[in-house]
C-alpha cells in the first residue's frame, strides 16, 4: 500500500498542476500521511480482510486528494488514474468488493452512539442515521430542515470525517449563493 500511495500521488502532482482557478492545486507528501492518518482510525472490526483494508485505503485517497479537485473531468481523471494505479500496485484484489458504491466511511455508521470508523452499508442507511441526527439537533438546539441527497449526505460524512479528525481543516472554494455558509 506505501508503495502504491506513492505511486498515486507523483501520479495526481504530475497531472493536476495549479492554475488560477485551481491555485489549491498543491500536493505534497503530508497528503500521504493524511491518507494513512485516515487509515488508522480503522480497526478489526472496520478492516476484516485485506480487500476492505483496500477499500478504506481507496476511500482515504478520495477524501485527500479527491476533495480537491473541483470539476467533473478532474474528478473523473482522478478515478481512472486511482484504478490503474490499485489495479497495476496491489495484487489479488477483489474489484467487486473494493469498488462497490457507496463507498463512504464515518464515525458514527453503526449508530449515532457507537463511534467507530465504518463503511456505510446503503445510502438508505445513511440517511436514517442523518434523519435521526437532523431530528435530535431540531429537538435540543433549533429548527433545521436540510434536504439529504446522496451528495448532500455524502458532504456531511466529509465534513464529519474533518470534525473528528485533529487538526482537521477544509477551505470551502465557491461563488456566493453556493451553500458554503
Amino acid at each position: 500500500m506505501v508503495t502504491t500511495a506513492i505511486a498515486l500521488h507523483m501520479k495526481v502532482a504530475a497531472s493536476f498542476l495549479p492554475t488560477a482557478i485551481k491555485f489549491h492545486y498543491n500536493f505534497n507528501l503530508r497528503d500521504i500521511a493524511n491518507i494513512f492518518t485516515g487509515v488508522l482510525y480503522a480497526n478489526n472490526e472496520t478492516c476484516p480482510n485485506a480487500n476492505q483494508m483496500i477499500r478504506l485505503w481507496i476511500h482515504e485517497c478520495f477524501r485527500v486528494y479527491g476533495d480537491k479537485l473541483v470539476d467533473y473531468t478532474d474528478i473523473n481523471s482522478f478515478k481512472k488514474i486511482v484504478t490503474d494505479v490499485v489495479r497495476k500496485g496491489i495484487e489479488g484484489l477483489s474489484e467487486d468488493i473494493i469498488y462497490a458504491q457507496p463507498n463512504i466511511y464515518c464515525h458514527f455508521a453503526k449508530g449515532l452512539t457507537d463511534i467507530k470508523y465504518m463503511p456505510v452499508s446503503g445510502w438508505d442507511r445513511l440517511k436514517s442515521l442523518l434523519d435521526e441526527a437532523q431530528d435530535r439537533y431540531n429537538d435540543y438546539v433549533g429548527a433545521i430542515n436540510l434536504v439529504l441527497f446522496d451528495d448532500a449526505m455524502s458532504h456531511v460524512c466529509r465534513i464529519s470525517r474533518i470534525l473528528e479528525s485533529s487538526r482537521g481543516y477544509a477551505l470551502l472554494i465557491g461563488i456566493g449563493g453556493s451553500g458554503k455558509q
